[in-house]
């Protein structure tokens, strides 16, 4: 059923385009920062719900024609078209199968089903691409509260990334109905905080054209490429790259004043895929100037290696400061949820492809 709580204003400015891309393919500079292409955002969306829809996006996941995308304040997942306008929504609030008492936090859509993950909760909910509640499965009641990914594959297993992994491993594999195959992915380390390696492990995750999963490290920038079976195929540790380092850097200082405390940084705002390439927003700034996430990065999901970084700009050519989440909804054109100003930007005609 169309629910109709959301109504969408769109405004298209006829002034702005997407900036050309410029080929930057091993192209760098002598500090081994990559020569920047300026993407531009030609047209912006706004919701407005009481203010609550645009608060926070935790994810955006397209599948077909349809985005999916869940928001803080809401007990359900949207199911939009191309102008994010609401189609239909899966689930409701509350405590029992198929309803979330918090908004779901993650979320995927594999073959003729939508998985929502309510990390609070402890709990996967599937539901038909029609909207009808199908089933429910805890999690592994050992894994902490927050959970940073879910993937499924066309088999129907589950995979989850927990952020603060109890046991050894942060990645769990669920067969269909939610019986535990296998646990992997190691904890990742850093050089000032062994205390810290569990929360430090937490990993985003996505599959690859259902042949094998990608993490990334949130507060350790380590790529892992994983079969489906949960082995180890290749890693690719980016801390010294210029994108990361000084990050990692203010990191350290903040936990050597922080006494050995429980003071975490991370370095990976958010993730997606196109094709054979992962994209990722680092985050940049530091407390006493402000957070700034504007620059994406284009890596080789066969090298693993970074190709090229894009600046963002909103319509007025500003830098974006905190993006919460995106998603490339077709294959020329992303889609940005801005966190300060709470707008879906849209960058078109990127030509990303390789």
């Amino acid at each position: 059923m169309v629910h109709n709580c959301i109504r969408v204003r769109v405004f298209v400015l006829l002034a702005y385009s997407s900036a050309s891309m410029l080929g930057l393919i091993g192209c760098s500079s002598e500090d081994g920062v990559l020569q920047e292409s300026t993407l531009v955002a030609n047209n912006f969306v706004e919701a407005v719900d009481e203010d609550q829809f645009m608060e926070h996006v935790w994810a955006m996941h397209k599948s077909g024609d349809v985005l999916y995308l869940s928001g803080q304040g809401y007990g359900h997942i949207f199911a939009l078209d191309d102008e994010l306008s609401v189609i239909r929504t899966f689930g409701h609030s509350g405590e029992g199968p198929g309803e979330f008492s918090e908004a779901a936090h993650n979320l995927y859509a594999e073959g003729n089903r939508v998985y929502g993950l309510q990390a609070g909760a402890k709990s996967v909910h599937v539901f038909s691409l029609e909207g009808d509640y199908v089933r429910s499965f805890s999690v592994d009641p050992k894994s902490v509260v927050l959970n940073q990914g879910i993937s499924v594959n066309d088999q129907g297993d589950v995979y989850i990334a927990s952020s603060f992994p109890v046991d050894p491993y942060s990645i769990t594999k669920f067969d269909s109905s939610g019986t535990v195959i296998k646990t992997f992915g190691e904890l990742l380390t850093t050089s000032y905080s062994e205390t810290l390696n569990r929360r430090l492990s937490g990993r985003r995750i996505t599959l690859i054209n259902n042949k094998y999963l990608l993490a990334v490290g949130l507060c350790v920038p380590v790529i892992e490429k994983y079969s489906l079976d949960g082995e180890l195929i290749q890693s690719s540790d980016l801390s010294d790259t210029p994108y990361f380092r000084e990050r990692l850097d203010y990191a350290e200082e903040s936990y050597s004043q922080a006494n050995g405390g429980r003071r975490t940084v991370s370095v990976i705002s958010y993730m997606t895929t196109l094709n054979s390439r992962l994209y990722l927003l680092p985050v940049e700034g530091y407390p006493e100037v402000g957070l700034r996430v504007n620059r994406l990065l284009e890596v080789d999901v066969e090298s693993l290696n970074i190709l090229n970084a894009y600046t963002l700009l909103d319509h007025q050519e500003d830098p974006l400061r905190w993006v919460e989440a995106f998603e490339f909804i077709s294959e020329d054109e992303l889609l940005v949820f801005h966190y300060s100003d709470g707008v879906f930007y849209r960058y078109k005609d990127m030509d990303l492809i390789q």
